[in-house]
């Protein structure tokens, strides 16, 4: 069995060694988040488990393209003879030792590292209202580094990750953002039955003009966010009992900063093994939420879940419901009612996974427009083809509703996503992506994006 295939059977309350990068960088980013620390990331609460100018850039980019020779593809019939010798896994964390990065090692420390260039058109970059001035479209040239530093011990582990996005316009340079962040996770094992975990994450990030209430007008809105937190997992046979303390703060640039905010959760969470392929879980959340120059958008939530956890060579992943209830200082009553979050991936064949997933709750951060608080209800599908040894063919859906229960507003929305991946060799690939943003909102605004992306990511 290979390192990676161990690593996707192990619980997620392990951290592991540092895999090879995949060729979609923001997947890289999530499934990092995902495996290093169970019941999920500490330093990021929440209610329910889970939130160069054109010549120069493209003369960089067609040189590399030169330099780079694809490596030749395996015949589709070895390919599939290859992939039943390894237990049933996900198209995308499913071992390629022809095409993964081999990273690089340190002593007792592993180092992957990656760069991502992409160029991408708009037809609408302010998602503006249809039909108004500000329906303009530009190119957008996106430069984003990273580097992760995995132990690779026995016992306890350790990771730091660091990175950054810089995105500049060829026709509107105010619209130009610089995002970075760093972040370290810990696990201190206490035995084999008893671990403690840690986490900090700091990041400036910068909300996206399709955010449900980012203004289409004026600077994009930056912010700095910092998460800490820390938990406990202990095992009784075929128990699981763990517990997560985290605390954030939002930290608001210019005259959005009436939005700036502390957060502190507690969450519990017990798991019980029915048999190695089905379990039950019941789980409680609470948070409060204080804004420093806005009290009356204060809140205080509570959520339960109970569900069943999947771990079967056909299906993986969890699906919860129960009950939230947000109760707000200076808005009449109190939002709540029925909990959903689910994510499931059901492996068709050896070369196909379905993805899905659904979230109902109450989004407890206060809107940059409308001052006004919503319940969101979210469904996505995604399948993920090899049509190739290095050659990944993806589709995606997802649509919602955003639920305005104070004021007379409800958003309608649709994403569609269509892509393919090409791993030219170890050490670089291929992404092409075509994006599709639809909003149906009479009381707010109607858009539509059309986004279409090509990107070359070299690998360490």
């Amino acid at each position: 069995m290979t390192a990676r295939t161990q690593r996707v059977n192990q619980s997620t309350a392990q951290i592991p060694a540092a895999g090879a990068f995949r060729c979609d960088l923001s997947q890289r980013r999530q499934m990092l988040s995902r495996q290093l620390l169970t019941s999920g990331d500490p330093g990021v609460p929440g209610g329910l488990g889970e939130t160069l100018r054109i010549n120069p850039f493209v003369s960089l980019f067609a040189a590399s393209l030169i330099v780079l020779a694809p490596t030749q593809a395996l015949a589709q019939t070895q390919q599939t003879q290859q992939v039943t010798q390894q237990e049933t896994v996900s198209v995308r964390d499913r071992d390629r030792p022809e095409y993964d990065a081999p990273g690089r090692r340190l002593g007792t420390f592993n180092l992957n590292a990656a760069a991502d260039f992409s160029v991408a058109y708009t037809d609408n970059l302010f998602a503006a209202p249809d039909g108004s001035p500000s329906d303009v479209d530009d190119f957008i040239y996106t430069i984003a580094p990273m580097a992760a530093l995995t132990s690779d011990w026995s016992r306890h582990a350790v990771a730091i990750e660091a990175g950054g996005t810089v995105r500049m316009h060829n026709d509107f340079d105010n619209e130009d953002t610089e995002e970075y962040y760093v972040r370290g996770n810990g696990r201190f094992d206490i035995g084999e039955n008893t671990q403690l975990r840690g986490s900090a994450r700091y990041a400036h990030q910068v909300t996206p003009r399709t955010d449900p209430d980012s203004p289409f007008i004026g600077d994009p809105v930056e912010y700095d966010r910092v998460d800490v937190g820390a938990g406990v997992t202990q095992r009784f046979a075929r128990f699981r009992v763990s517990a997560d303390v985290a605390h954030s703060e939002y930290d608001y640039d210019g005259v959005q900063s009436f939005r700036d905010n502390d957060e502190n959760s507690l969450r519990g969470r017990v798991d019980y093994e029915l048999s190695p392929r089905i379990g039950l879980m019941v789980s409680a959340a609470v948070d409060e939420r204080e804004y420093d120059n806005s009290p009356q958008f204060d809140s205080d939530g509570v959520a339960y879940l109970a569900g069943v956890t999947l771990n079967s060579d056909l299906m993986r992943g969890e699906v919860s419901v129960g009950h939230f209830e947000r109760e707000y200082a200076g808005v009449a009553g109190t939002f709540d009612g029925l909990a959903v979050t689910g994510r499931l991936e059901w492996y068709v064949t050896q070369l196909t996974t379905l993805t899905f997933d659904a979230r109902r709750d109450a989004d407890d951060q206060i809107g940059a427009t409308s001052g006004e608080p919503y319940i969101t209800q979210e469904f996505g599908a995604r399948v993920d083809h090899e049509l190739l040894r290095n050659v990944i063919l993806t589709g995606a859906v997802r649509f919602g509703d955003r639920d305005y229960e104070t004021i007379a507003r409800e958003d309608e929305y649709v994403e569609w996503e269509l892509g393919a991946d090409y791993m030219l060799n170890r050490n670089a690939a291929l992404r092409f992506r075509y994006e599709y943003d639809e909003v149906d909102s009479p009381a707010y605004r109607n858009y539509e994006v059309n986004k279409a992306t090509l990107g070359l990511t070299l690998r360490l």
